[in-house]
């Protein structure tokens, strides 16, 4: 398992967010936006964030990290953690550790440790590898 570079990661995280931001945004411009509009967005906002938790549950992955070909797995088994490590450790705990206002700089920081976790990482007990093409690709069908 190859980690995924700092870079890499970051690239994931600024993908997800802008994601996420689109409709959100949109709610911002809400006097001058019909109604029917912001709707849409606000579905479609929704079904964005519903898709990034069945990705994180099945795969590992958001948009941006399938984007950026890496993944979150399980440090002790190489293994994706399914719901309960990447939504709820690494994605609700976390977000409600980010209420504490030092915590995200020091969350943020320790991504520069040699081996790249954060303490989101360390609170699941994932690493953020690069996916491997080939084991990443369908099988053939049989013959």
């Amino acid at each position: 398992m190859e980690l995924a570079s700092r870079w890499k990661r970051l690239g994931a995280a600024v993908i997800d967010a802008a994601l996420l931001s689109i409709p959100l945004g949109m709610s911002m411009l809400q006097s001058q936006i019909p109604e029917a509009v912001l709707l849409v967005f606000a579905v479609a906002g929704f079904l964005f964030a519903i898709a990034q938790i069945i990705l994180l549950a099945q795969r590992g992955q958001t948009v941006g990290k399938i984007l950026l070909g890496i993944k979150i797995v399980r440090r002790d088994t190489g293994e994706n953690g399914g719901f309960v490590t990447n939504v709820l450790l690494r994605g609700l705990l976390n977000g409600l550790l980010n209420l504490i206002p030092v915590y995200f700089l020091v969350d943020s920081c320790l991504i520069f440790r040699e081996d790249r976790r954060c303490v989101h990482d360390m609170i699941a007990g994932t690493v953020v590898v690069n996916v491997d093409p080939a084991s990443e690709a369908p099988a053939a069908p049989a013959a």
